[in-house]
């Protein structure tokens, strides 16, 4: 065998808090406004895709109050006659209909309209990608700070000098994006000079003055939340039942009436897709604004806010630096292929419900509600007793599992266990993979290693690391602040009686057969479900 090729790891480094015990953080409840204010633009193709148009709908109470187009000022002449010709046919025809007028604005009268509605008026900001058709009205852009900083910070609002110069306008909020990822982003307004006493009112009647971020709702990230899968705007509204879908576009680039209906449309399926995804969201009984769902994780946590638990570090200080440890041996995202770039025979296999049913036999519900977690620390030598019996055969036996329920220290040196590193070292991506791994057989090498971690390498090599330190948790008592929960208003849960990992397992297989649930929603809760248990 030949020389392991070295090779850098990255580990999870810890804070140790220096307060006693973290203070919870207070979580005002969030009432949804009535009104949105829906809005998507069409840009140019070539490289800088400025804005060429858009369309916006103000709706209040799920009632569209006024549509309009609005254009950047740049047009040619013979694109913004399309653009009043289509408005002024249309509008002959709503008023003809009895419906509203379709009016046609400058960006800058849309931006008017933008704060007035969303600043001003509390309402819903709303788009589907909403990053990108923000920066597409914006003026100028610079980095952000504070909260957002690592991200940018658009200047949205302008005016004309007395020299013809066109500024930004100072008395108005900038918004700040930062983006989490490809699905997910912060956005906010940030502080504008002399604030009215009126815009820095805190929406839950507090006297605390405080800075209005605003209500900016990206349907693609409370997609991503609500099904834990990236959607695009037609595959959405597929998946949400939208009535009056997304169309495919004519050409792209060029005002003409097909591609002015076409954004139309696009803003109609988004304002329905809206209404779909919040009612669906309604139905979770948790105290989270739709607005603050980055994604399925933040809906989970929720409910374990409305079930009464707290995170252990806000109740229990002297769970330091046990906790650090722990996170040190997180290992997400992690892939078991031991053979790669090999054309190799396989079997395609699947475990149901892997994650809660780990969960559910090393019984960690009792730890997750337990009023006190104690720590067995220095057992060494009783942990290495137990992993003497780990065998294909005792992983069978539900008693088993009940004892995994600590970590190890391990210094490496031969064992399959995962590993943060650059696999491949002409890219800057650290992933997580299970390796052989090994070290310099020194104490200063060790790594923290979940128990079950450490089981699996010795399923696959047969020997026991070398441990250089261990602990054990134990539960106690049951958190005094527990109390029932109706997942999605339809799967009752007491957290002092039930396994909740076990509640979602069972209850899935159970939905088949309740005649109790419309279909529609029958699947809609088995989705729910299938992402809450990951």
């Amino acid at each position: 065998m030949q020389d392991p090729s070295p090779i850098d790891l990255a580990v999870r480094v810890y804070a140790e808090i220096l307060n006693s015990v973290q203070r919870p953080k207070i979580r005002k409840h969030w009432r949804q406004p009535s009104a949105m204010l829906v809005f998507d633009t069409e840009t140019r193709t070539d490289a800088t895709q400025r804005l060429m148009f858009g369309c916006c709908r103000f709706i209040v109470d799920g009632k569209c109050l006024r549509e309009a187009l609005f254009h950047a000022p740049d047009l040619t002449t013979a694109e913004l006659s399309i653009l009043r010709k289509y408005a002024a046919s249309h509008s002959a025809k709503a008023v003809n209909g009895g419906r509203k007028v379709l009016d046609l604005l400058t960006v800058d009268e849309f931006l008017n309209e933008l704060y007035r509605a969303g600043y001003k008026g509390r309402s819903l900001i709303v788009g589907f990608n909403l990053p990108f058709d923000l920066s597409r009205l914006a003026f100028d852009v610079a980095p952000a700070r504070g909260k957002y900083a690592g991200g940018f910070s658009l200047g949205m609002w302008s005016y004309v000098d007395k020299h013809g110069r066109r500024k930004r306008n100072a008395f108005r909020p900038r918004i700040a994006i930062k983006h989490i990822d490809s699905k997910r982003s912060l956005i906010g307004f940030t502080a504008q000079r002399d604030p009215d006493a009126i815009d820095l009112k805190s929406d839950d009647g507090s006297k605390q003055p405080t800075i209005f971020r605003g209500h900016f709702l990206d349907l693609r990230t409370l997609t991503f939340a609500l099904t834990n899968e990236s959607h695009r705007l037609k595959s959405a509204c597929e998946a949400f039942g939208v009535e009056n879908g997304k169309l495919d576009a004519p050409e792209h680039g060029k005002i003409t009436e097909e591609y002015i209906d076409y954004c139309r449309r696009d803003v109609e399926a988004t304002a329905e897709l809206a209404g779909k995804l919040l009612t669906d969201f309604d139905r979770h009984p948790i105290n989270l604004a739709a607005t603050k769902a980055f994604s399925p994780a933040s809906i989970g946590k929720a409910y374990l806010r409305q079930l009464g638990i707290t995170p252990v570090a806000q109740r229990q200080a002297s769970l330091q630096p046990f906790v650090g440890y722990a996170q040190s041996a997180f290992f997400g995202g992690r892939t078991s292929a031991h053979i790669r770039k090999v054309a190799v025979p396989v079997v395609y296999t699947d475990f149901l419900s892997m994650y809660p049913t780990v969960n559910s036999l090393m019984n960690l519900w009792d730890l997750v509600t337990a009023k006190e977690i104690r720590v067995h620390s220095g057992c060494i030598e009783e942990v290495i007793s137990m992993l003497k019996t780990i065998s294909s055969e005792t992983m069978f036996d539900p008693r088993t599992w009940r004892k995994l329920r600590g970590f190890v220290r391990v210094v490496p040196n031969g064992d399959v266990l995962p590993a943060r590193a650059k696999y491949n070292p002409d890219t800057n991506d650290w992933q997580i993979g299970i390796n052989y791994l090994y070290t310099n057989n020194v104490e200063n090498d060790a790594l923290w290693y979940s128990i079950p971690d450490v089981a699996a390498s010795i399923l696959l090599t047969g020997k026991i690391p070398h441990i250089v330190d261990a602990f054990m948790l134990k539960a106690h008592g049951k958190l005094a602040t527990l109390r029932e929960v109706n997942l999605r208003r339809a799967i009752e849960v007491d957290p002092r009686s039930r396994d909740f990992f076990r509640v979602v397992i069972e209850e899935r297989k159970r939905l088949s057969g309740r005649s109790d649930i419309a279909k529609a929603d029958r699947e809609r809760l088995g989705e729910f479900l299938k992402v809450l248990k990951k």
